[in-house]
C-alpha cells in the first residue's frame, strides 16, 4: 500500500502526543461586550496554577506578586479593603478565607454567602460553601479562592438569591467591567475572564455563551489587573493583595530579570551624555523594535476564530514552548525597564531645568 505525503502527515499527527497548553490568551466579543480571558487547561503537565497572597497585608503590584511565584501570567482576585478608602482607615485589610498548599487562612469558620472555588491535591476543581455546596468536601481543599456572588452553579443563574438577601450593592448593580473565574462542564478548563461594561444581571448570559458551567465573581474596579507573558493586558489602578498565577515548569524567570537589569544599566550609561531628545528617541526606537518582535512572535502563535456566519469575532494566542516564552518574557520585561528609564530621565531633565530657572 502506497502512503502519499498527505496521508503520512495525518499519520504522524495521530501518533504525535497532543500538546496541552495552559497559558492561552483569548479576546472575544459577545453581545457587544468585549471579553479578555486567560485559559488554564487542567490536563497540562507543563504549567502550574497557583494562588499567592501577601500574608502581611502589604499590597504590591500584580507584577511583583507574579514574580514572587515565578509566574508568567496572572490575574487579581480577592475583595479587599484598600488603603485608599477612608473606611479602611488607610490600611490594606481583608477578611477573605484562603487555603494555600493545604493551609487555611480565615477569619471565620463559616463561608456564609461566600463561595469557594477550590482545587484538591490533584488539581481537580470543585465549589464549596458551608452547609450548602459540597459541605462534606472541605477537608479535600488544597488551594482555594473565595468571593461572592456565585453567578453560575451547574449552568443555573443564582444571582437572584443574593438580591433576595440584600447582598447586591449599588456598585454591583452598575454597568462596569467585571472579573470572574469559571470552569467548563467537564472541569477540564478554568478561565479568568474580564467582561467589559456589563451589569451583573446580564453577566450570567454572557458567561453561559462563553461555555462557563460554574462561575464566581472576583474583584474588579481599580483592583483590576491582568498580565500575559509578563505584559500588562489590563493595567492596575492600585496595588493588590492576592493573585491567580500561571507558572511554566522549568522556566526560571529570576535570572532573566537579573540579566535584563544589567542590560538596562549599560543602556543608561551609553546614553548618559546625550541630550534628553536623543535619549528618548534612542529608547523609543528600542521599544518600537521590541513591539515589532513581539508582534511577529504572537502572529506565529495566534489564530483568528469565527462565528457561525464566518464573522471574525475573536482571536486566540497560545504559547507553549519554553524558548518562545523566554523570548516573550525578555521582550516584555525589557520593554518595562525602558519605559521606567525614559520616565526617570524625563523627570531628571525637568528637575534640572527647574533648578536653573531664576527665582525672579
Amino acid at each position: 500500500m502506497k502512503i502519499n505525503k498527505i496521508n503520512l502527515i495525518f499519520l504522524l499527527l495521530l501518533l504525535s502526543p497532543s500538546i496541552v497548553s495552559a497559558n492561552t490568551y483569548i479576546e472575544k466579543t459577545i453581545d457587544w461586550h468585549k471579553v479578555k480571558v486567560i485559559k488554564y487547561d487542567l490536563k497540562s503537565k507543563d504549567f502550574i496554577f497557583k494562588i499567592w497572597m501577601n500574608k502581611d497585608n502589604e499590597a504590591t503590584s500584580l507584577r511583583e506578586l507574579m514574580e514572587k511565584e515565578n509566574g508568567i501570567s496572572a490575574v487579581n482576585w480577592v475583595y479587599f479593603c484598600p488603603a485608599d478608602y477612608s473606611a479602611c482607615k488607610w490600611k490594606n485589610t481583608t477578611i477573605n478565607e484562603r487555603y494555600i498548599d493545604g493551609k487555611k487562612y480565615a477569619w471565620y469558620d463559616d463561608t456564609w454567602d461566600r463561595v469557594v472555588f477550590a482545587l484538591d491535591k490533584d488539581s481537580k476543581p470543585f465549589l464549596f460553601q458551608t452547609n450548602k455546596i459540597n459541605s462534606d468536601k472541605e477537608t479535600e481543599i488544597y488551594t482555594w479562592l473565595w468571593n461572592f456572588p456565585l453567578i453560575l452553579q451547574d449552568w443555573k443563574n443564582v444571582i437572584e438569591y443574593y438580591r433576595e438577601q440584600w447582598l447586591i450593592d449599588k456598585k454591583m448593580k452598575a454597568s462596569m467591567s467585571r472579573n470572574f473565574i469559571c470552569s467548563d462542564k467537564e472541569w477540564n478548563n478554568i478561565y479568568f475572564w474580564y467582561v467589559y461594561d456589563v451589569i451583573l444581571d446580564h453577566l450570567h448570559a454572557v458567561l453561559t455563551e462563553l461555555g462557563c458551567y460554574n462561575a464566581v465573581n472576583l474583584d474588579a474596579g481599580a483592583s483590576s489587573a491582568m498580565m500575559y507573558n509578563s505584559r500588562y493586558i489590563i493595567w492596575p489602578g492600585r496595588n493588590i493583595l492576592d493573585a491567580l498565577i500561571i507558572e511554566r515548569k522549568w522556566l526560571d524567570t529570576k535570572p532573566l530579570r537579573d540579566n535584563l537589569n544589567i542590560v538596562i544599566s549599560k543602556i543608561e550609561k551609553k546614553i548618559k551624555y546625550k541630550s534628553i531628545t536623543k535619549q528618548t528617541k534612542y529608547l523609543d526606537d528600542l521599544s518600537k523594535s521590541l513591539t515589532k518582535l513581539r508582534g511577529e512572535i504572537y502572529n506565529k502563535n495566534s489564530k483568528d476564530l469565527y462565528d457561525e456566519n464566518w464573522n471574525n469575532i475573536w482571536y486566540e494566542i497560545d504559547t507553549n514552548s519554553i524558548n518562545t516564552l523566554k523570548k516573550l518574557y525578555i521582550i516584555n520585561y525589557l520593554d518595562k525597564l525602558i519605559y521606567e528609564l525614559k520616565k526617570k530621565l524625563i523627570a531628571e531633565d525637568k528637575n534640572k531645568k527647574s533648578i536653573k530657572e531664576p527665582l525672579f
